[in-house]
């Protein structure tokens, strides 16, 4: 199982090509009875609202429709797990953002499977990925008012089985960096009644923040883009210790102690 961390930015550098810059959101709102919500909100960057408005100005149809997509967005509400239902779908528009809000619904948070992957999806099919619940990203065991975030670390072969990655090409470099210096994914969890205790990294408030992610921090630097993109956990961690700009909880298990 992959961490946050590794998930979200391999996600975003497979997205080269379909899309510019964005900044995505996640919020998992948590109350003391094990009740709550998801909202990913998904703002999009300059150059893809122009795409999108330009796409669409033609035919005269909303060019976010398919971000906007209710059956897809339910399609995925099966993924992240039991009891868990699409409450809206909503566009962000004024004050010169625009973008989606996407509210799900949760009866227990034990059931939740969350991967801030399915976030990113620009609009596939709707039946896409519906085969089987989600089985990467975070897994959550509430008990006695003390929540426990897991996070596994990838399972990997031996360390020499790992292939040796190639440098990214320079031209391509720049183009991504260019592209997505502005690109920001961010992973968080607000817990409703207030935090007693916690070993979570980030903390502000009652809300833990479990990666923020700024690509064009990472992009500075294609040798901490070339341990992303090999995939070893520990070698991720040795990379990106102190990046500023660069958040993300190392921890395989966080612990929360509600009020």
């Amino acid at each position: 199982m992959k961490t946050q961390l590794i998930m979200i930015a391999t996600g975003a550098i497979s997205l080269f090509g379909l899309s510019s810059c964005f900044q995505i959101e996640s919020t998992i709102n948590v109350k003391k009875d094990g009740s709550g919500t998801v909202t990913e909100e998904m703002i999009l960057g300059e150059q893809m609202k122009m795409m999108l408005l330009q796409a669409g100005g033609a035919g005269g149809q909303d060019p976010m429709a398919k971000m906007l997509d209710k059956a897809k967005a339910e399609v995925r509400a099966k993924t992240m797990g039991e009891g868990v239902e699409l409450v809206r779908v909503e566009k962000i528009e004024g004050n010169g953002k625009l973008g989606v809000r996407t509210t799900f619904k949760f009866a227990d948070i034990n059931q939740l499977k969350y991967s801030a992957n399915g976030a990113m999806d620009m609009g596939g099919a709707p039946d896409a990925g519906a085969q089987k619940a989600d089985d990467t990203g975070l897994r959550f065991k509430l008990v006695d008012g003390t929540l426990n975030v897991i996070q596994k670390a990838p399972q990997g072969g031996a360390k020499g089985d790992k292939p040796e990655q190639p440098e990214m090409d320079p031209q391509q470099l720049a183009m991504m960096q260019g592209m997505m210096k502005d690109m920001r994914v961010t992973t968080k969890i607000k817990i409703e009644p207030g935090i007693k205790k916690t070993n979570a990294t980030y903390v502000n408030g009652d809300t833990i923040v479990l990666s923020d992610i700024q690509m064009g921090k990472l992009l500075a630097d294609p040798s901490k883009l070339n341990a992303l993109q090999g995939g070893d956990f520990d070698e991720v961690k040795k990379a990106l210790k102190g990046v500023d700009g660069i958040k993300f909880e190392d921890k395989e298990s966080v612990s929360v102690e509600m009020k």
